[in-house]
């Protein structure tokens, strides 16, 4: 998966196969960072959140670095608080607590106090740095020992999902620049932008998916749009970024 120094560099799940040791392995599944608020909707969490109603363990990553001045015991207890109003079935899943950069770290009682916080909760706390490879494989092999003994999570019946509606689009939109925004328009946009949910990250791909193929995107860059533009689309507007 992608990786940066910058918040929000992970956007999408990214699902990896662990291994362990000859016949241990387990299915991991790396999700976008949650802040507060995210069971609201806001960052990214609201849109993933859902993703980890199938894992039967959370590894909570914690920065204990000090180098944003934060308190990892306080970012710690602000995402358990965000995991309790999407789901308190989520609340009450099994953690393991990874106190991630403590191989640049600024003050070691915050690791400490990080330490009591959440073992006095019942959640045991190993000490890595992702970048320098410390600790981590003692994390994997106490993620594997727990899920070793763990129950497997309930199985929930599928969900329907409507097939989503086949899209004409032979037809060319009409596009315009006008006052500094883009304007799209056409018959067989409006008929598909009735079927998305913007709320909803998989009706908003879908969406996007269905416009690269009928290139609407290309036909845009072709015209000269930039990025940080704007692009109105039958009265939805969004920022263009390639």
């Amino acid at each position: 998966p992608k990786i940066a120094n910058y918040h929000f560099t992970t956007l999408f799940p990214n699902l990896g196969v662990v291994w362990v040791d000859e016949g241990v392995s387990f299915v991991m599944a790396d999700i976008p960072g949650i802040i507060e608020g995210a069971s609201e909707g806001a960052g990214l969490g609201h849109d993933f959140l859902r993703h980890i109603d199938r894992c039967r363990l959370l590894v909570h990553v914690v920065d204990v670095s000090g180098s944003e001045g934060r308190d990892p015991a306080a970012d710690f207890d602000a995402i358990n608080e965000e995991l309790a109003r999407y789901s308190p079935d989520l609340a009450a899943r099994p953690q393991i607590v990874a106190a991630n950069k403590t191989d640049i770290m600024a003050s070691p009682e915050a690791l400490e106090a990080l330490r009591a916080h959440v073992e006095a909760l019942g959640y045991p706390l190993f000490e890595i740095s992702a970048a320098a490879h410390k600790g981590t494989r003692e994390l994997v092999e106490g993620i594997a020992e727990r899920l070793s003994v763990l129950p497997p999570v309930t199985v929930y019946e599928p969900e329907y999902v409507p097939r989503a509606p086949k899209v004409d689009a032979d037809t060319p939109l009409d596009i315009q620049h006008e006052g500094g925004v883009w304007l799209v328009e056409g018959p067989w946009l409006r008929r598909i932008m009735a079927n998305v949910n913007f709320g909803d990250y998989e009706s908003r791909m879908w969406f996007d998916r269905t416009l690269r193929d009928a290139g609407v995107f290309r036909r845009l860059e072709e015209m000269g749009i930039q990025d940080g533009d704007t692009v109105s689309m039958d009265g939805f507007e969004f920022e263009y970024q390639r």
